[in-house]
């Protein structure tokens, strides 16, 4: 996996994660959580802009995620909360959802060269921060 492919898989985790975040903030009742989360989508939009800046500099641009796994991210979510809206089936959900994000960045630093150390940092920046977003959520099964 080249740079260009490496910034994309970090651009695109980050994006799915606030595509996540906003589809459960939509839903929700409890104001601890939504803090939380709104935290974490400001986290996950740090990380997604300098992955496009990084991008832009060696004149890519950002491929997003589908608008079919957008829809399918917002759809799961909204039934998934129309079960169960509490604080712990919340953050359970957002469990699955960075830990989905955290294997699939692991892969693919995996198999990226790590020729550029900036883009190996922010790829470990996302993996802190999935982890970190886990701990958060802990808190509230």
């Amino acid at each position: 996996m080249n740079d260009v492919e490496m910034l994309n898989c970090i651009a695109q985790g980050a994006e799915m994660g606030c595509q996540g975040v906003t589809a459960v903030r939509r839903r929700i009742e409890d104001q601890a959580v939504d803090r939380v989360l709104c935290s974490q989508l400001a986290r996950y939009g740090k990380i997604y802009h300098a992955a496009g800046l990084m991008l832009r500099n060696r004149g890519e641009e950002v491929r997003h995620i589908s608008p079919i796994a957008k829809t399918m991210t917002r759809y799961s979510a909204g039934m998934d909360l129309r079960r169960d809206s509490s604080a712990s089936h919340v953050a359970e959900m957002m469990i699955k959802g960075n830990t989905m994000g955290l294997n699939k960045l692991v892969r693919s630093l995996r198999d990226y060269d790590r020729r550029d150390s900036n883009i190996t940092l922010l790829a470990k920046k996302l993996l802190d921060t999935e982890e970190e977003h886990i701990s958060e959520m802990r808190a509230f099964l």
